[in-house]
């Protein structure tokens, strides 16, 4: 049976981002305070017991990757996932996830960017997790092969149904 790694996304996917006008955005002085996105934490707990290899992959400067870590550590990700700290990736721009997720063998992507999942050749399972309207219009006008999840028990449901065949 094919190894399974599923590559997640952090900004609009692990951190939420339905608040980035408030005080705590994550683009604020209070960014460890931004909440994650309902259900994230459980999904990649399960995905590991399903016997996936879960991988973060981020687009970010330096400023944003720091306070990533920061938060990641300060929501205990790492004990509340399972997810190895040595499998947060950083790249700087989009297009740059596509080796990323080649090098680790990810076969399920999960992004809120329709624009980084089209560089994604190689990942057999895309999924657009809550994007915004335009490139929802994008997903609707395209013959995109994504699949359009709203939640993270849908992404739950996704890979458990392509873990059992």
């Amino acid at each position: 049976m094919k190894n399974k790694v599923l590559g997640v996304d952090v900004g609009g996917v692990i951190i939420d981002r339905q608040n980035d006008r408030a005080d705590t955005s994550f683009f604020g002085p209070n960014y460890l305070q931004t909440p994650a996105t309902e259900g994230v934490f459980e999904t990649l707990k399960r995905a590991g017991q399903l016997g996936f290899t879960v991988h973060v992959v981020s687009k970010c400067g330096q400023n944003t990757q720091r306070k990533t870590l920061e938060w990641l550590a300060h929501h205990n990700f790492y004990e509340r996932t399972g997810v190895d700290p040595g499998r947060v990736h950083f790249c700087r721009t989009r297009p740059q996830k596509a080796p990323i997720c080649t090098a680790q063998g990810i076969t399920h992507f999960v992004d809120d960017r329709l624009d980084v999942l089209e560089y994604l050749h190689d990942v057999e399972n895309l999924f657009l997790y809550q994007p915004n309207a335009e490139d929802l219009s994008r997903w609707r006008d395209s013959r995109q092969r994504a699949r359009l999840v709203t939640s993270w028990a849908e992404v739950l449901l996704q890979i458990a149904g392509a873990h059992s065949r």
